[in-house]
């Protein structure tokens, strides 16, 4: 038994690939960068095995590149999807595990915390797009895990993101950006989300869809804050209009994770920024 892992050459899939390593787990980046294709059929099928475990972070994955190009997003994220569902089905994969998203809960219409059973729909292409493909997975007969991740920050996400673009602009003398500003997220770091990957991997509690983050709300400016003390910048940020995709409050009840899949993040922001980060800058 392998894991094949869809976007193995990205953030979360690079990642998520070296702690298997370190387990010694034997793996397939199933990925552009090694030549494979989500919206290949066959090429999926011929990778993946029965009783294999798929884990598909595969995905047109930035608000940006979906406004960009919404076909291409829904080609990927959507029909991509498909084309996994259906491979694991007929090749007799033993489980799906399908990275998505908490842009999915947006528009909030309950106050935060949120958990698993708030609506789920999205409010822009990107979201929309990572909706769709979770009810493709859960019409699947192959048993399926979902995970939405929080925000996510740490190795490997320089420039991309709030914590990046901050971290990215900070490095170049650039006045970081903030949109809005009183905004809350809820910023996970790269090790926790890996965590949840693992547990995902062999949890008997399938079929189910859980909310991946830390349960820690923290505003937008707290967040330049903390990193302006941390790297000891002298410097101000750019304050520009609130973006409409953005929730004014965001953070999870993380309760049903922890319940069911033993899920216990480590880290609080500040200390994700010193596990990461540790003396740079300082």
């Amino acid at each position: 038994m392998k894991v094949v892992v869809t976007g193995g050459s990205g953030f979360v899939g690079s990642n998520t690939l070296k702690e298997l390593g370190k387990r010694e787990q034997q793996w397939f980046n199933y990925d552009m960068v090694t030549g494979c294709d989500i919206l290949n059929y066959d090429q999926l099928c011929s990778v993946i095995n029965e009783g294999d475990k798929v884990l598909h972070e595969a995905a047109i994955a930035r608000f940006a590149e979906a406004d960009a190009d919404p076909l291409k997003a829904y080609r990927i994220n959507v029909q991509g999807t498909e084309n996994v569902v259906k491979a694991c089905m007929a090749k007799g994969a033993e489980r799906l595990i399908y990275a998505s998203t908490g842009s999915v809960y947006m528009p909030l219409e309950q106050e935060p915390p949120i958990t698993e059973d708030f609506p789920a729909r999205g409010n822009s292409i990107y979201a929309c797009s990572k909706c769709t493909a979770e009810k493709v997975v859960m019409e699947g007969t192959t048993p399926w895990v979902i995970l939405r991740y929080a925000h996510l920050y740490g190795e490997g996400k320089i420039g991309h993101g709030a914590v990046g673009g901050f971290i990215d602009r900070m490095n170049k003398g650039l006045r970081p950006i903030i949109f809005g500003g009183k905004q809350s997220n809820d910023f996970c770091l790269i090790d926790d989300i890996v965590h949840a990957n693992i547990l995902a991997l062999d949890t008997p509690n399938v079929n189910e869809a859980y909310n991946i983050g830390i349960g820690e709300e923290l505003t937008t400016i707290h967040v330049f804050e903390i990193l302006r003390d941390f790297f000891k910048y002298d410097t101000t940020f750019e304050m520009r209009p609130a973006r409409e995709v953005d929730p004014i409050r965001f953070v999870f009840d993380i309760s049903k994770a922890e319940r069911l899949l033993g899920y216990a993040p480590k880290y609080t922001f500040e200390r994700g920024i010193a596990r990461w980060l540790g003396g740079k800058g300082q």
